[in-house]
Formats: C-alpha cells, structure tokens, sequence
C-alpha cells in the first residue's frame, strides 16, 4: 500500500502553507501590537526569498516522505513529517545566514526554530500533519510498480 501522489502532494502543501500563514499571521498581529509598521513585517515574510525556498523545499519533502513511506498511524506521520519539517526549517534558515555572510549560520537557524515556535509556525505545522494524515488516499501497489485503486486490477 502506498499513498498516491495527487494525496501526498496535497497533504504537503496544506501542511506547509497553512502552518506558514500562521506564523506569518500570528507575527503580523505581535508586529501590529508592538506599533511597528507593516514594512518590517513583509521584508521578512513576503519579500525575502528563502520563504519560497523553504515551502517550496519543505513541500517536496513532506510529498517525497508521504509517497514512499508505508502508511503510517497518526503519531508517527507526526513525529516523521514534524521532524522533516523542522530540518528543512534549520537547512534552509542555517544555508541563508551562511549566504548572508554570518559568522554562526547553525545559531541563527536554531533562532529562527525558535522563532517559528514563537509564531505558532511548528506547533501549527504538528497538528496539521496529524489532522491531514487520517484523509491521505492509499492505493494497493501491485508488483509491477504501478498503482491501482483497491479492487481494480490493472490491465
């Protein structure tokens, strides 16, 4: 049994714009509380481009993970894809300060984890994994490798 490529991809990208938005709504409203303005926001949201590097990374990740992995229970889709999304989170927070040029790129991704635990961003990103793992679409896989629907026989 395998998850099928269309309910991966969907899984993913659920789990990581949805958890992304709210760290970034969850920091626009302590932005806004603060009294800063919204320009200080959206430089580190909306214009800066390892954002996109990180969903698009952590996107891959989470479908790569769903599709060739064995169906797991909830907990272990949580504790595996959690995991997955907490490194891709540091690779590309610590790949961004080492290409900015700072002098400890492994501090400034484990701030940014930080940060993001802050923001709701991963305790977000946790209970969207195990809320969306119980609707993921399984297939059988035959021997040949091709997948089909359970009781259908390919032909």
């Amino acid at each position: 049994m395998t998850v099928t490529w269309r309910g991966a991809v969907r899984y993913a990208l659920i789990v990581v714009v949805v958890s992304w938005s709210v760290g970034a709504g969850v920091d626009l409203f302590w932005r806004l509380v603060a009294g800063d303005g919204l320009g200080t926001w959206a430089a580190v949201w909306v214009t800066e481009v390892w954002n996109g590097v990180f969903v698009a990374v952590t996107v891959v990740a989470l479908t790569l993970a769903r599709r060739l992995l064995a169906p797991l229970p909830r907990w272990r889709v949580m504790l595996v894809d959690g995991s997955l999304y907490l490194a891709a989170l540091l690779l590309c927070a610590g790949v961004e300060a080492w290409a900015a040029g700072y002098e400890a790129p492994v501090d400034s991704a484990f701030v940014m984890a930080i940060f993001a635990m802050f923001t709701l961003q991963l305790p977000a990103a946790w209970l969207l994994c195990v809320w969306r793992s119980g609707s993921l679409e399984v297939v059988l896989r035959d021997t040949a490798g091709t997948d089909s629907a359970p009781g259908e026989r390919n032909r």
